[in-house]
Parts: structure tokens; C-alpha cells; sequence
């Protein structure tokens, strides 16, 4: 079975759990790192200096600590030629909170992905032309996705519109990310920071095995970071390995951009979906 845990629900166990052991600077960001061989000066937008003995770079897909230890996103990004945006609904928008409701045309896809307080609507499509890769700019997402679903019926209309008339939306484009080193000196990465797969959905998972893994290479070397650093990118590597390779030919599997497409991937999901209830079965009867 498959638990899903909101990412603001992950966000407050976490923060709760560690806020005794930890100092939080919110609304905040770094601006400058500057490193030698006794640990890293942390220079932030709004707070006071501060001297580290490691920095820890989780700071998702578009990371500014890698920016600023190991280069332009550009050098590490993949595109997938696909586009994410979501939007979250009102509890009362899906009438069963355990279902999630899907509907593809070639080229876009829309999901109604369930909730007890809030749903959303993910759009994953094609756009007909590139969208300018502005994540500032508010406005030309919205256009970007009212104009890649202008002629998708069902639900879409309603779901377009709760996307525009939402202050700030989520849109982004689909990419991977793929960091040849994980580590600098004393600056290390992790989660989508060190390796994003877009659309597979388990980048917090990955960031929470990470750190995990991260956490207990620390403890076992803990006169030695560059050994825990090395070990931890070893153990996840192969565990995201797998992930990346396969992203690629599952972002054309999910969007198809034609019908008799469309017709093989709603087969294949069907199959699949009898297998894994089959096995579910087969697993409460023992």
C-alpha cells in the first residue's frame, strides 16, 4: 500500500520534531558561500553572517546553494518537454476524497488528485510553443496553461479557471537534474538538489532518504566528512540511478502526444491496474 502525506503536513512534523534541536531562519536565503579547509562562512539576504562546519544544499530543483558551490542550473538540467502546474481546490471540488480522477488528450493531461482538505488539479501537458522560462512571472504561466487546455472539455474549464484566479500557482517545467558530484569541499546536496526526477512524484521520499542516509554516513565518519559524503552519494545513487533512466521514456508513456497512443498507455494501465489488484487479494487471503 502507498501512503501520500501532504508536503505542508511533512513540513510541520518535521519542523516540530526538530525545532528544539535547530535554528530556523524563515524568509530567508543565502547569498554567498564562502568555504576553506576549517568549515563555510554563510553569507544570508537578511540575517547576520554565520560560520558552519558543513553546508547542507536541500533546496530543491532549483537549488541556490549548487548555483553558488558548483554552477548555473543550465549545466545540470534536464528538459522534458513537458510542463507541471497545480492548483488547490476547495475540499467540496472532488466527491470522493480516495479517488483520483484522470483525463488525457494527446498532448495534456489533467488530474483531479484527491484530499479530505485540499484536493488539487495537476496539469501536465505540451505547450504548443515553449513557454519563456520565467518562474517570476506570474501572469505568463496562467496564460501558458489556459491556452494549452482552451480546447479540453470536461472539468477543464472550471479547473482552468481556479488556476487563474489563484494569487500563486504552481508552474513549473518538467526537468531532471543530474550533478556529476554531489559534494564540494565541505557543501553537499541533497534531494532534488542533487538529483531531480520531475514526475515521478517521490521527491520529498528521495530528500527523506537521503537525509536519513546522509545523517547516519555523519555518524559513522564523523572526523571525515569528505568519506561520509562519498558514502552517502554512493548509497543514494543507486537507488536514483534507476529513477532518472527511466523518467524520460515515462514522461512520453504518460503524455502521449497521439491517440493510437493514448489507446496503448490507457491498455498497459488497465493491465496493471488488474495485477495490482489481483495481488492485493492474493496478499489478504494469506
Amino acid at each position: 500500500p502507498t501512503v501520500e502525506v501532504t508536503r505542508a503536513d511533512l513540513s510541520e512534523v518535521l519542523h516540530r520534531s526538530a525545532h528544539t534541536e535547530a535554528d530556523f531562519l524563515f524568509d530567508d536565503t543565502v547569498t554567498a558561500l564562502d568555504q576553506d579547509e576549517g568549515g563555510v562562512d554563510v553569507t544570508f539576504r537578511r540575517s547576520s553572517p554565520r560560520r558552519f562546519d558543513l553546508v547542507v544544499g536541500a533546496d530543491g530543483m532549483h537549488s541556490t546553494v549548487r548555483r553558488l558551490v558548483f554552477g548555473p542550473e543550465r549545466q545540470f538540467a534536464g528538459d522534458l518537454g513537458l510542463y507541471g502546474a497545480t492548483v488547490p481546490l476547495e475540499p467540496d471540488a472532488i466527491e470522493d476524497p480516495t479517488e483520483m480522477t484522470m483525463l488525457t488528450v494527446p498532448n495534456r493531461m489533467l488530474v483531479l488528485h484527491p484530499s479530505r482538505t485540499t484536493p488539487l488539479a495537476i496539469f501536465t501537458f505540451r505547450a504548443a510553443q515553449s513557454a519563456p522560462h520565467d518562474r517570476k512571472n506570474i501572469a505568463l504561466h496562467k496564460q501558458t496553461v489556459a491556452d494549452a487546455y482552451a480546447d479540453v472539455r470536461w472539468r477543464a474549464p472550471e479547473l482552468v479557471a481556479a488556476f487563474l484566479d489563484h494569487p500563486a500557482p504552481f508552474f513549473d517545467p518538467l526537468t531532471t537534474v543530474r550533478v556529476p558530484s554531489w559534494s564540494r569541499g565541505r557543501v553537499v546536496l541533497l534531494g532534488d538538489a542533487a538529483a531531480a526526477t520531475a514526475l515521478l512524484g517521490d521527491g520529498s521520499s528521495m530528500a527523506m532518504a537521503g537525509a536519513y542516509a546522509l545523517a547516519e554516513e555523519l555518524a559513522a565518519h564523523p572526523v571525515d566528512h569528505t568519506r561520509a559524503f562519498a558514502a552517502y552519494e554512493s548509497r543514494l545513487r543507486r537507488e536514483v540511478g534507476p529513477r532518472q533512466r527511466r523518467v524520460g521514456p515515462l514522461s512520453r508513456f504518460m503524455v502521449p502526444r497521439t491517440r493510437p497512443g493514448l489507446t496503448v498507455r490507457n491498455a498497459v494501465g488497465r493491465a496493471v491496474g488488474r495485477t495490482n489488484r489481483t495481488a492485493s487479494r492474493e496478499a489478504a487471503n494469506r
